[in-house]
């Protein structure tokens, strides 16, 4: 009796703390500081005069027509490219289990999470004009002029998306090849169907939700793409986000930016609303345990062969640049021929680092640290208060008014930022107002998740115990949930340190961070001093994931499949 006492007066304390301590005043502030600034952009493109016939005109205009034809094309091929590449991986992780699949497994969502501007600069290292590829190819094709010169164009912009995403198109993919229930297949065999009818009539269009998921998901992420374009393709290639960035900031037109992002958000409505679509009917696919068999050399001989063949090629397609990029820069002048020196590193504390740059190497670190900090305190600091007070019920139209940012390009939200409030408030302010907006879905996702599966037991336990609210949140809550709170974290401090667009919108020139940094480097061929940083940077992302790491990566990949990355 005294036990179910205890129980209903720790119940009716945390219903009176919802309803009088724990208001909803974060979560309301939150959407206005969310889509105010999108309701900028709406009011600039389309709530002035004449802005109707502007945007007609814009859309017959061929700037319109060749930025929406390239945008579709890199979107589509590099979305494709990603899964052709990803499907043999897919298939060895869906169908056999093989020493360290695990590992490698959370493995693979680190190319996910690297910085835009370090995928650049990996990509320029290896594949650029005196990069290693050119290198090898001169020894292998001595006096051909076998070269591969096609970085700083189309298919160069293709290959910095495979980079990106085909490991993420591998994880996912393979995973809901595990889940496909086994007796379908064997059935199949049973009435006589070979292995290529049984995988067309049976595994593919079980896969097909996932494919159509996975494709519009890429095609979103290389459809926004700005980093990659801007240092790849120049002013020559562009899409709707460089050109967003060419009107505000070379030509200062900031009516025609907030028309081009007014056009970029309904185009992207259609997008999205087909990838919710597809992302239902995956999450639909029934879970079934089952024993996978083991890939073995003397079992398989030669699917073990194609799969190790396949791991070396993905491994040297992925870890050659960025392994690249670590040697030149202990390289002399950064070339590759040149003798291992501590000069790179040394230059970056030189005057001439500060005059590319603007900054002291010092004040840069600095300035990312603080800026990516801050921006992951108070997210997750916000996204657990909000988690906590939705603990009792599911998912709802209140948490999704938090997801939906996720819809709207970066590059818009800060342009927005900066109509509204640019010459008003401080960059530094602004710049935390724009990250905050940037980690904070996936951050909720995360603690929403954990925080609604931690329940209310062992809290209502200790509270038989005599611990009060205050002391259970300290004593029981918080070290069950340190390692989501933890994730949620590093997430949030990759977000806001890989965030290149906001600071070259916002930033006004007066803050530089190391993304900015990395950009005014490569801008003035400082290619040497560029690879020290970008190792630097490098370290700093590996030690983010080992971050991640510590808690199961399968709570914050549902939020991943949903959030991406604003590149």
């Amino acid at each position: 009796m005294r036990r179910t006492t205890q129980i209903t007066l720790y119940r009716l304390w945390g219903n009176f703390r919802l309803k009088v301590k724990g208001t909803l005043a974060p979560y309301y502030a939150l959407l206005i500081l969310f889509y105010l600034p999108v309701m900028m952009i709406i009011a600039k493109a389309f709530l002035r005069r004449g802005a109707l016939a502007e945007f007609l005109h814009f859309l017959k205009s061929p700037v319109f027509i060749n930025t929406l034809i390239f945008s579709c094309q890199e979107a589509f091929f590099s979305a494709v490219c990603s899964l052709l590449v990803a499907l043999p991986g897919a298939y060895f992780f869906g169908k056999y289990d093989f020493p360290g699949k695990k590992y490698l497994r959370s493995f693979l969502i680190l190319p996910f999470m690297l910085p835009g501007i370090l995928v650049v600069l990996s990509m320029v290292v290896f594949y650029g004009q005196n990069g290693v590829l050119n290198r090898m190819l001169a020894l292998v094709f001595p006096g051909r002029g076998v070269r591969f010169t096609s970085l700083y164009g189309f298919w160069g912009i293709i290959l910095a998306h495979v980079f990106y995403n085909f490991s993420f198109c591998l994880r996912l993919l393979g995973e809901s090849w595990e889940r496909i229930d086994p007796r379908l297949q064997e059935a199949s065999a049973t009435l006589g169907a070979g292995r290529v009818r049984t995988f067309f009539r049976v595994t593919l269009p079980l896969l097909a939700p996932t494919i159509a998921y996975l494709l519009i998901l890429v095609f979103l992420y290389s459809f926004l793409s700005f980093t990659v374009v801007l240092v790849l393709g120049g002013y020559l290639y562009k899409t709707f986000e460089v050109l967003i960035y060419i009107e505000y900031n070379s030509r200062l037109n900031f009516d025609r930016a907030a028309l081009i992002a007014g056009g970029q958000m309904l185009l992207l409505g259609g997008f999205l609303y087909l990838q919710t679509f597809f992302g239902r009917k995956m999450q639909k696919q029934a879970v079934f345990g089952r024993t996978l068999p083991s890939l073995t050399w003397k079992k398989n001989p030669l699917v073990t062969a194609l799969a190790l063949s396949y791991s070396l090629l993905m491994a040297l397609f992925f870890t050659a640049p960025l392994l690249s990029v670590l040697v030149r820069s202990f390289r002399e002048r950064g070339l590759p021929g040149g003798g291992f020196t501590l000069r790179n590193y040394q230059q970056l504390f030189s005057d001439g680092f500060r005059f590319v740059v603007g900054e002291r190497f010092s004040v840069v670190l600095a300035n990312s640290l603080a800026l990516s900090g801050t921006v992951a305190t108070l997210a997750v600091g916000i996204g657990y208060y909000l988690a906590r007070l939705g603990r009792d019920r599911a998912w709802g139209k209140k948490d999704l008014w938090l997801q939906l940012p996720l819809g709207v390009s970066f590059l818009t939200f800060a342009f927005g930022l900066f109509l509204l409030a640019g010459r008003k408030a401080s960059p530094w302010f602004l710049l935390v107002w724009a990250q905050l907006f940037l980690a904070f879905p996936l951050v909720y996702s995360i603690l929403r998740t954990a925080r609604r599966e931690l329940g209310e037991e062992l809290l209502e336990a200790a509270a038989v115990l005599g611990a009060s609210p205050h002391q259970a949140l300290w004593t029981v809550e918080l070290p069950i949930m340190r390692r989501p709170l933890q994730t949620a974290f590093a997430y949030a401090m990759a977000s806001s340190m890989g965030d290149l667009s906001a600071v070259l919108v916002l930033g006004q020139g007066e803050i530089v961070t190391l993304p900015v940094a990395i950009y005014r480097l490569i801008g003035h061929y400082r290619f040497a001093q560029a690879t020290a940083l970008g190792a630097i940077f490098l370290l700093l992302s590996f030690l983010v994931f080992l971050l991640i790491e510590g808690y199961s990566l399968r709570q914050a990949e549902g939020a991943i499949n949903v959030a991406g990355r604003r590149r």
